[in-house]
């Protein structure tokens, strides 16, 4: 079975911007300001080859930003593999606050 690339933005998940300008996801499935490295944890944990180049989405072109290209051999589609990664994005980012939180209280 061949592999299937789908090439995913930044912009598909931050939070901070509207439909209008690259977000693909409704807010709860997003986070403000996704980090490349967020996307590629997300990815990793949900088994997905990725490959990263960095460029600036057309629409915010003064934002920085990244394509992510993430190689899978399913038979899924573009928005439910970004789905997946999104929500994925939310639960890492979720546990990252948590144990943040908890440090910080036990200082």
């Amino acid at each position: 079975m061949s592999a299937k690339e789908v090439r995913v933005w930044l912009n598909y998940f931050d939070q901070s911007i509207s439909r209008k300008y690259g977000r693909k996801l409704p807010k709860k499935l997003t986070v403000p300001d996704p980090k490349i490295a967020e996307v590629l944890r997300a990815c990793e944990a949900l088994k997905y080859e990725c490959e990263v180049e960095e460029k600036k989405y057309p629409r915010t072109w003064y934002k920085p930003s990244a394509i992510v290209i993430v190689k899978t051999s399913d038979i899924i589609s573009k928005y439910e593999i970004v789905k997946q990664i999104g929500k994925k994005l939310v639960e890492l980012r979720s546990q990252q606050t948590q144990s943040l939180k908890s440090s910080l209280t036990k200082q």
